[in-house]
């Protein structure tokens, strides 16, 4: 009887372990069945697209200011360069969105930009091929051919304050290139409604990063600029705040000038200036004086090694009547000429300079945030 029981529990154990062989065989078999058909359907939705990422991926991958939404069409795509690369960009007739798409064409290399918008595709002007958010979708006699496998490269863009921002670092459509999470900074006067803006361009034949630097140079303005305060040229307090890993902020304190508009608008003796940069491109001057505020924003992109675009905008809580408008227009304009006429006879190899003091600090600190994002980067 004993002996029964015992070959019985043997032959049990002996099932037992033929069960979970075959439990491991079949989850096996499921596993194996499972990573060849996420293989192949990675495969059917791989796109190809030219020029390959080498070209683009290695620009810093945040989001740069790069138009207005007024200055986009869905009739004609816009060319923009950003950092000697072209693209096209355009706003889609159904959904209304503003899309970027390299501007090469993938056949023979034409400017996409020079064509237009025909059955909400860019159609290329050499030969007509067309493409959907930068996939060919249509060949002029060629119906077989398979639609949205190939094309241009797409890049992200973001809508906010009807201002165009874009990432010129990373493929939609190919999934390759650079990313880096992080919020686009908007000022709080865009929301605010006692305040009223005006907005303006600049092209600009300077690198980028000199020109926010010079922005954020706050001991030039007496020396350079004929609203700068000659009596009184150097603050008496300064303190310098992180924001965040990519922002940083100086606050200045003056004397006004007798003539400056703090002094007879706002009647102040004291000044207070705040001197901010947002990584990539953008920085804030904001003048404060007995509750008047003056806000300029800037946002700079580099077009090539040696030539910019600087977007502004002038946010002001008092003269808001449009009456005012040309007067402020009229003083950006003199205040940018007079930056030009001083940073073109900055020697290229010597923009750093050799030696800082506690003025610089707000340089010093974008300098460092934009080497520590470099950093970061070329980690992932």
């Amino acid at each position: 009887m004993a002996k029964n029981q015992t070959e019985h529990q043997v032959e049990l154990q002996e099932a037992y372990k033929d069960s979970i062989l075959v439990f491991v065989m079949n989850l096996f078999h499921i596993i194996n069945t499972a990573i060849i058909f996420i293989i192949c359907v990675k495969s059917k939705r791989a796109i190809t697209t030219k020029p390959s990422s080498r070209n683009y991926q290695s620009n810093i991958p945040l989001f740069w200011k790069i138009a207005n939404k007024r200055d986009i069409s869905s009739s004609q795509p816009k060319r923009f360069i950003f950092n000697d690369y072209p693209i096209a960009i355009y706003k889609d007739a159904e959904s209304q969105k503003v899309k970027a798409i390299s501007d090469i064409c993938i056949h023979r290399g034409a400017s996409l930009s020079h064509g237009k918008i025909r059955n909400n595709c860019v159609q290329c002007p050499y030969h007509g091929w067309e493409y959907k958010d930068g996939l060919v979708d249509h060949i002029p006699g060629l119906p077989d051919t398979k639609r949205n496998a190939f094309g241009v490269p797409r890049f992200e863009i973001e809508e906010i304050n009807d201002d165009i921002y874009l990432r010129p670092s990373y493929d939609m459509n190919s999934q390759k290139g650079t990313l880096y999470n992080h919020t686009i900074y908007v000022p709080p006067e865009a929301s605010d409604p006692d305040f009223v803006r005006i907005t303006g361009m600049r092209h600009i034949h300077r690198p980028n990063h000199l020109i926010t630097e010079n922005v954020l140079d706050m001991m030039h303005i007496s020396y350079v600029h004929s609203f700068g305060n000659t009596l009184s040229p150097i603050p008496f307090k300064i303190d310098y705040e992180d924001i965040s890993p990519l922002s940083g902020k100086t606050t200045f304190h003056y004397t006004s000038g007798p003539t400056s508009m703090s002094r007879l608008i706002g009647g102040a003796q004291f000044v207070q200036v705040e001197n901010e940069f947002h990584l990539p491109d953008a920085t804030v001057t904001r003048v404060k004086a007995n509750g008047i505020t003056k806000t300029i924003i800037t946002h700079c992109y580099p077009i090539g090694k040696n030539e910019s675009i600087l977007h502004f905008d002038l946010y002001r809580n008092f003269l808001k009547h449009t009456w005012f408008d040309p007067m402020f227009r009229y003083q950006m304009k003199l205040t940018l000429d007079e930056d030009v006429d001083i940073i073109n006879y900055i020697y290229d190899d010597y923009v750093q300079g050799f030696m800082s003091n506690q003025f610089d600090v707000t340089q010093i600190k974008y300098r460092q945030k934009m080497k520590q994002l470099f950093v970061q980067i070329n980690e992932k």
